[in-house]
This record gives C-alpha cells, structure tokens and sequence, in this order.
C-alpha cells in the first residue's frame, strides 16, 4: 500500500516533520482565493492511502478547503484517506444548552465522517462526550493524548521538590493528573467561575503553601487566556515565585500572550498542534505511533 501526506501551506512545519518521523512522501495541497471569497483547491500525485494533515483552529474557512481536498484526493484515486487534526474544532457544544442552539459537534462530526476513513486527533476539548468515535458515524477516530510528550518536557526542566503542578479548573485534573503520575509534582486544582468569554474568576485551594514556590500551570486548550492569567494573578498573591504554562493547544492572539505577562507569567510553551509562536513541543512522534498501520 503507498501512502503520502498532504497539507496546506500554513500547516508546512508540523507536516514535515510527521512526513519525516512516517519517511513518506508529503505534497502541498494548492489553494486559490477568488476575490468573492471561493476558494479552488488543487491536489498532486495521489496514493492508495493520503494522511491529510491539517489542524482546525479558526475553522470556519478551513473546513470548506478540507472538504474540497478530501474530495478531490478521492476523485484523483485515494482509496483511503485519514484526516490528522491535532486539534479538532465545534467539539465544546455537545449540547444544546438552550432552546434554538445548534450541536456543534454533532453537525461537524458527520460533516468529517463523510469525507475521511479514519480521524485522528490530539486531546479533543470533550465534556460529556467519552467515546470519541460516536461523534464520527462510520468512521474510525482515535483520540491521542499529548500528556506524555509534555509530560517528558516537565521531567527535564522542572524540579519536583520547588515546583507545584497547576490546574487552573477542575477539566485539567486529568491531564494534570497524568502529567503528575510521570514527574512526581504535587498537584494543585484551582476552582474556575466564568460569567463569560473573557470574565473568570480563578480561587486557589487553602490548603496548600504557596510562599517561595515555582509554579507549572498546565492546560489543553489556551483560547483568550482569561482562565490563566487569573490563576497566575492568584498564585503571585499566595507567594508564588516564578510561574510558567504550558499546553497542548494554543488559540491565545499576541494580545493574549502580553496579557499573561503581565499577570505574572514567564515561559509560555505548547505542542505544535496549533502553529504559534509559542510551539516547543513536537507531536509527529506521537501521531506517527498511531498512524504506522496505515503504512
């Protein structure tokens, strides 16, 4: 079976370096803006199999270019095809949570599934959904998780005995838990209250000390960077020394990022699941263990 990746040219970097770790062939899917705002996409040299590698931050337009790419691999002679989103978009409305909103995820799910075979991606922002592949009808899915290469990041860099391992709301314990089970960090879970996009309030648990540590804040998804900057604004008050972040996805604008400075925050890193500025951690091994049976 031949196999090939394809991107779009702002996902260049991270799909190189899968296309390295997977020694296959990598093809740059063209596009072309029309001044209506159509897009026309061209592939090249089509396999048996395509790993078409695109993450879904700000998705809206990219969704339209990955349907007419999938669509056109398939005509041009793909038998099978396998989107590799690290991060995967409209997962957070599992619900509607009232009268007249739309299931996000649901209407996105079957709007993937009938485009690819198989769907893999990088901690998925799920809530209430715990089987990932029920959002992909009559596709596989798998959902990957970054904790271990982020998990390795902190082993090297941090020392256990001066550092506490920060959640910043009760949905990161699991990565935080996960992370801690490798380094051997005390883990802390901060309490989040949000009245909307940008209004959080972060309190810190009392029964902790806090005075003259380090302080890891450790999140999957970073979007307005109001959760954060809140719980870095809670630790300096508590005595906190030095605090850093890092995550698995990073959706903050510079904007975000001056703002986290300024509450307190030093070294921002996050896995190239999202192309940033911030990226430091590379996920092609990881994607390249759960795509090698396609090979």
């Amino acid at each position: 079976m031949t196999l090939s990746l394809h991107h779009f040219a702002d996902q260049a970097e991270p799909a190189i370096r899968l296309a390295q770790q997977m020694n296959c062939p990598v093809q740059e899917i063209m596009t072309h803006n029309f001044p209506d705002g159509e897009v026309k996409v061209t592939v090249a040299a089509v396999t048996d199999t395509i790993l078409l590698y695109t993450s879904l931050d700000h998705p809206n337009g990219r969704l339209i270019s990955l349907a007419l790419a999938a669509s056109a691999l398939r005509d041009n002679g793909a038998r099978r095809i396998v989107l590799v989103a690290p991060y995967l978009c409209y997962m957070r409305q599992d619900m509607a949570f009232k009268p007249g909103e739309a299931v996000s995820q649901r209407v996105i799910g079957a709007f993937l599934a009938g485009y690819f075979d198989r769907i893999v991606t990088v901690d998925p922002h799920l809530h209430r959904t715990p089987d990932l592949q029920t959002i992909f009808p009559g596709c596989e899915a798998d959902r990957l998780s970054a904790t271990g290469p982020i998990a390795e990041a902190v082993r090297q860099g941090y020392d256990r005995e001066t550092t506490l391992l920060i959640g910043p709301d009760s949905e990161s314990r699991q990565w935080v838990d996960a992370i801690a089970g490798v380094t051997g960090l005390s883990v802390v879970i901060a309490e989040k209250i949000r009245t909307g996009d940008r209004t959080v309030t972060v309190k810190l648990p009392d029964d902790q000390a806090y005075a003259g540590k380090n302080a890891l804040i450790v999140d999957d998804v970073i979007s307005s960077g109001m959760t954060i900057a809140r719980c870095a604004a809670a630790l300096k008050l508590a005595g906190v020394e030095d605090i850093d972040v890092m995550a698995t996805h990073m959706l903050c604008r510079d904007q975000d990022l001056a703002q986290l400075e300024k509450s307190g925050v030093g070294w921002i890193r996050s896995t190239d699941s999202i192309v940033h500025a911030s990226n430091a951690i590379c996920l092609a091994p990881l994607l390249a263990g759960a795509l090698q049976k396609e090979k």
